[in-house]
């Protein structure tokens, strides 16, 4: 009976995630799908097991639904028992989903009857709490991707607790072009354009970071890589080619020459104990057993509980690595071609953010010149650029995004923005600031998030703003003021609400952030990685932002009133509530950064040492993906005076499934 009913659900739901279904030979998986679609056009992401990329990462597709109703009934079936296990995996989701937007409804209510009590309008929606809100709704209403906004307000939390910590390690780059994309060609040869750089292989050598700069002369972009013994002059010729000057070129690059086996003793877990006495009466002495109660005359009873508790304690450990000995390759000449060059580093840690937040990943970003960076005039007119689009701004909430090139030509660079009504052209002039070449006014068609609507998606109301254009210079932050409204917002019969309205964050009673400059004790931890490391692919921990809490991120979550369901864990809650675009999202992320004691990121061997504080329990919150699987360290760690350390391995992390 169970093999049947079974059967049947499959049947009536044949796209199971993470269930194997073996197609002509090759196995194939669906990671995720569009939720907010449920046509047939929707798209899934299929994992394909068999075929394994050159960085040593699963290959991925995506498939429309209708496309992989027809192929799966035609593939071997998952047994009934993966199956099973994964519609009860479903089910936690869906109730656990439920359970959040049924808060979040709850939540909106309330703020809306209250407005209604105290007599105020709904026409105008409450005040962002803080300059994260405000991003975050500045972002959503401009129309990205919300995933996108949501792994944008993630990444600022733990730069902005980085950039207290190391303040030259996280420096944001001066605004203006940069490159995007990965492009390939015969012998070997790869450029993989990251942020602060290149990945630059040819021939035998091993991928290896350098620095590269851009200039623009005779109407084209000249990229000059910084490699040895001399730098790579390169031409790009429109988005897709690079060339180099003609004949073989000389890289003196590094090659894998061995590994170096770690050494480690283990850690082990310390158990105290406590013992609280309350006085009772006779009639509760029940609840105590009968060693636990002394009396105490008069029907009184002193009764005694024990709690016991257990923290862990780091061994240890030096972690082994691959020695990379210096070689020099003789490589053919230089043409390379964005064109079937598959998916860089940049892209797949960029979609893996917006998928762990059940996001869409929207367009890719186009291979080439890109822009970065906020650029800002006296008006309060603002153009905020970001690899696949550029927000046009008036002031400090009117914001519109749109598509963008970068088109050098003999006159100079232009940046074309694609602005349906009022396409906008900027001219990159030698001081780094953008001419629009006018100074009329642009009218930006803002919007301003109302609301959701019976299918999840946000509602808006119009937020139209104008300001004068004029020469834009690289700026820090967005303008907080300039323009004018040309529309109100929205009618006040018309009942509008935020995006949420989460209480106030509670102060963190366990102080500041400790940082090299001025610590907080004199424990410190040290950071490295036990996993195995894998030919020709980076750490799975290099570059990760390393999070010291004072407490475990179950009690951060439990402190603010959201409860993690049985089955599930705080990692999925915090995933599951910014993926929804729940109030809670915010409201967790403001309490993190509040109780974070110390804040680092790895270096490219996932090794990092946290700033010192005082000795005491402590808790980790550290994330990596490795061989396909997402893993956590988030267990207690008691730090004692002086230097501690820890290694990051399988055996000690919580996968998330």
């Amino acid at each position: 009976m169970c093999v049947l009913s079974v059967a049947v659900a499959q049947t009536n739901d044949p796209l199971l995630p993470g269930v194997i279904y073996v197609c002509s030979g090759e196995r194939m998986f669906i990671e995720n799908c569009n939720i907010r679609d449920t046509s047939d056009n929707a798209t899934c992401m299929v994992g394909h097991p068999d075929h394994v990329l050159a960085n040593g990462i699963m290959q991925y597709t995506y498939v429309t639904k209708g496309a992989l109703k027809k192929l799966f009934p035609t593939c071997t079936q998952p047994s009934a028992k993966q199956a099973a296990a994964a519609q009860a995996f479903q089910k936690r989701q869906q109730d656990t989903y439920n359970a959040n937007a049924q808060k979040a409804n709850d939540q909106l209510n309330a703020i809306q009857q209250q407005q209604a009590q105290s007599g105020g309008g709904y026409g105008q929606p409450a005040p962002p709490k803080n300059a994260e809100e405000r991003a975050m709704r500045r972002c959503v209403s401009s129309g990205r991707l919300p995933a996108t906004c949501t792994g944008n307000s993630l990444l600022g939390a733990f730069g902005q607790m980085l950039s207290q910590v190391l303040p030259g390690a996280n420096k944001e780059p001066t605004p203006g072009p940069d490159m995007a994309g990965v492009f390939e060609g015969p012998g070997h040869w790869r450029l993989d354009f990251i942020d602060g750089g290149v990945l630059v292989n040819c021939s035998f050598l091993s991928p290896n970071q350098e620095a590269y700069s851009l200039d623009f002369k005779g109407g084209h972009a000249v990229l000059t890589i910084n490699t040895r013994p001399r730098p790579l002059v390169l031409t790009l010729h429109g988005t897709e080619t690079i060339t180099g000057p003609p004949g073989p070129v000389t890289i003196d690059g590094v090659v894998a020459g061995g590994y170096t086996p770690g050494s480690s003793s283990p850690g082990h877990t310390e158990t105290s104990q406590t013992t609280t006495h309350e006085i009772v009466d006779k009639s509760q002495t029940g609840n105590y057993g009968q060693s636990q109660l002394t009396y105490q005359g008069n029907n009184q009873y002193d009764a005694a509980t024990t709690h016991t508790s257990s923290t862990y304690v780091a061994g240890a450990s030096t972690p082994g690595y691959t020695n990379f000995v210096p070689k020099r390759a003789t490589c053919p000449a230089i043409n390379l071609s964005s064109k079937g060059a598959g998916t860089g580093i940049q892209t797949m840690q960029t979609d893996l953010l917006k998928t762990a937040f059940g996001g869409e990943k929207g367009p890719p970003t186009p291979p080439g010149i890109r822009m970065h960076g906020i650029f800002a005039a006296s008006t309060g007119f603002s153009v905020q650029f970001f690899p696949e689009s550029a927000i046009l701004g008036c002031g400090p909430d009117a914001a519109r995004a749109y598509p963008y090139t970068v088109e050098p030509g003999a006159t100079g660079v232009a940046i074309k923005i694609a602005a349906p009504d009022h396409p906008l052209a900027l001219t990159i002039k030698p001081d780094g600031s953008l001419d629009p070449g006018d100074t009329n006014p642009y009218q930006v068609h803002g919007r301003i998030v109302t609301g959701q609507d019976n299918n999840d998606n946000f509602t808006f109301a119009p937020l139209e703003q104008s300001c004068n254009l004029a020469t834009l210079t690289p700026s820090k932050t967005i303008p907080s003021s300039g323009g004018g409204a040309t529309t109100m917002l929205a009618s006040a019969g018309n009942p509008t609400a935020s995006a949420g309205n989460p209480a106030a964050t509670p102060s963190n009673s366990g102080g500041a952030l400790s940082s090299s400059a001025a610590p907080l004790g004199n424990a410190t931890l040290s950071i490295v990685s036990g996993l195995p490391p894998q030919p020709d692919v980076p750490n799975p921990l290099a570059g990760h932002p390393y999070t010291l809490l004072r407490n475990s991120v179950a009690d951060i979550l439990a402190k603010q009133g959201i409860a993690v369901p049985q089955g599930s864990n705080p990692y999925k809650v915090l995933g599951i509530a910014c993926g929804n675009h729940t109030p809670d999202c915010q409201k967790i992320l403001d309490a993190v950064k509040a109780n974070a004691a110390s804040a680092i990121r790895a270096d490219a061997n996932g090794s990092g040492t946290f700033p010192g504080v005082s000795p005491g329990t402590y808790y980790l919150m550290i994330s990596a993906r490795y061989n396909n699987q997402a893993l956590v360290w988030d267990h207690p760690i008691q730090l004692k005076p002086g230097p501690n350390t820890l290694s990051l391995d399988q055996r000690n992390a919580t996968p998330i499934n």
